[in-house]
C-alpha cells in the first residue's frame, strides 16, 4: 500500500473509532512505534490530548531514556504530558504479587489519577491486532471460555475505575502498519529490549507460537481478529438475556445480590454462568481472576440438594446458600 493511503486508513480507523465530542483525551504513550504512531495520528487530527507516560523503573537508564524521549516528543509538538515513576519491583515485593501484575495494576491507577486530574474523558491505549491476536492465543493457552475469547474491546471501561472510558482505536492496525507510518513521517520511535526475551509468556507467543501458526495459515493473526469479534457479539446477545434474567430473578442490596435459587437452577447452563459472572460484577466491580473452574464449582453445589453452604467463588466473593435463596457478596 503505497504510503500516502497507509497514512489515510490508520488516521480514518482512528478517528472512526473516536466518539463524537470526546473532549480531551489522555494517551498513553510508551515511546515505542504503537504509541508514537497513536499520538502523532491523534495530533495530526486535532485532538484535545495529553500524553500520559508511567516508568516502571524496570529497565534502569533505558527506561529513564524512554522518559526523556516521551518528555522531548511533547515538547516538540507544544502537548501536555504526564510523567511519572514508580518502582513496580518494590512494588511487587511489597504487594507478593509478580511483575506483570504489579506493573499492570501500577499502570491502571496511574492512568485513573492522570485522567481525573488532567480532566480527560477518555484514556486511549496503542492496542493493535497483534496485540488482540496474543492475547486470544494466550486465553486459549489458559483455559478460556467465550468471555475471554473477546480479549480487548474497541470500547471498554479501566479496570478498578468503571467511569473512566478506555479507547483502543488502532485494534484492526497490525504492528507492520504501524512501523511503516513510522518510517513514512519519520518517527523514530525507542525500542524496548525486553520485548525481545524469551523469558515472558507474550513474547514467547509473540516470536514463536504465532510464527508456527503463520506455516498452517499465514492469515492467522486476521483470524483470531475477526474470532475475537465474533465472540464479542454473541456476548452482547448472552449481555441481554443476563440482564434479563437478572432483573426477574437477583435483587441489589447495598452488601451484595440475592438469587433465587430455584428460578436461576432452571436456567440453561451458560445463562447460569453468565448470571453468577453478573453478580460478580455487581458485588466488585469486575471480573479479573474470575476463573471458569471456580464458576463450575459453584453451578455444582447450587444445582445439588445441599440446602445450605459457602462457596469460595474468588478469594474476595463467597456465595452464601440459604435455600430458597443464595447470596453473592464480598468479603
Amino acid at each position: 500500500m503505497p504510503a500516502t493511503n497507509l497514512m489515510s486508513r490508520i488516521r480514518s480507523e482512528v478517528q472512526r473509532r473516536l466518539p463524537e465530542g470526546a473532549g480531551r483525551l489522555l494517551v498513553g504513550v510508551s515511546g515505542g512505534p504503537d504509541s508514537l504512531c497513536l499520538a502523532d495520528v491523534l495530533l495530526a487530527l486535532g485532538a484535545d490530548v495529553v500524553l500520559a507516560h508511567l516508568n516502571h523503573e524496570l529497565r534502569g537508564a533505558d527506561a529513564d531514556a524512554d522518559a526523556v524521549f516521551v518528555q522531548a516528543f511533547a515538547a516538540e509538538r507544544n502537548t501536555a504530558v504526564v510523567i511519572e515513576r514508580l518502582d513496580v519491583a518494590a512494588a511487587a515485593r511489597e504487594a507478593g504479587q509478580s511483575i506483570e501484575l504489579a506493573a499492570r495494576e501500577a499502570r491502571h491507577a496511574f492512568f485513573a489519577r492522570s485522567a481525573r486530574t488532567q480532566s480527560a474523558t477518555a484514556i486511549v491505549l496503542a492496542h493493535t491486532a497483534d496485540d488482540q491476536a496474543e492475547t486470544v492465543l494466550m486465553r486459549l493457552l489458559r483455559g478460556t471460555g467465550i468471555e475471554g475469547l473477546r480479549a480487548m474491546s474497541v470500547l471498554s471501561t479501566l479496570p478498578g475505575a468503571p467511569d473512566l472510558a478506555v479507547l483502543r482505536p488502532l485494534l484492526r492496525v497490525t504492528r507492520a502498519e504501524i512501523e511503516r507510518y513510522c518510517a513514512d513521517v519519520s518517527l523514530q520511535p525507542r525500542h524496548d529490549a525486553s520485548n525481545d526475551s524469551l523469558d515472558h509468556t507474550r513474547n514467547r507467543v509473540r516470536h514463536e507460537l504465532i510464527p508456527a501458526l503463520q506455516q498452517f495459515n499465514p492469515g492467522v493473526k486476521q483470524v483470531l481478529a475477526r474470532l475475537a469479534d465474533s465472540a464479542g457479539a454473541e456476548l452482547d446477545v448472552i449481555a441481554y438475556a443476563t440482564s434479563a434474567a437478572f432483573a426477574v430473578h437477583a435483587r441489589q442490596q447495598p452488601s451484595g445480590v440475592t438469587v433465587d435459587r430455584a428460578a436461576w437452577r432452571a436456567l440453561p447452563p451458560g445463562l447460569q454462568r453468565a448470571l453468577l459472572r453478573e453478580c460478580v460484577r455487581r458485588v466488585k466491580g469486575e471480573l479479573t481472576n474470575l476463573n471458569f473452574a471456580a464458576v463450575e464449582e459453584a453451578r455444582d453445589v447450587l444445582n445439588s440438594a445441599a440446602a445450605t453452604g459457602d462457596i469460595a467463588l474468588m478469594a474476595d466473593v463467597r456465595i452464601i446458600v440459604r435455600t430458597p435463596e443464595f447470596f453473592v457478596t464480598r468479603v
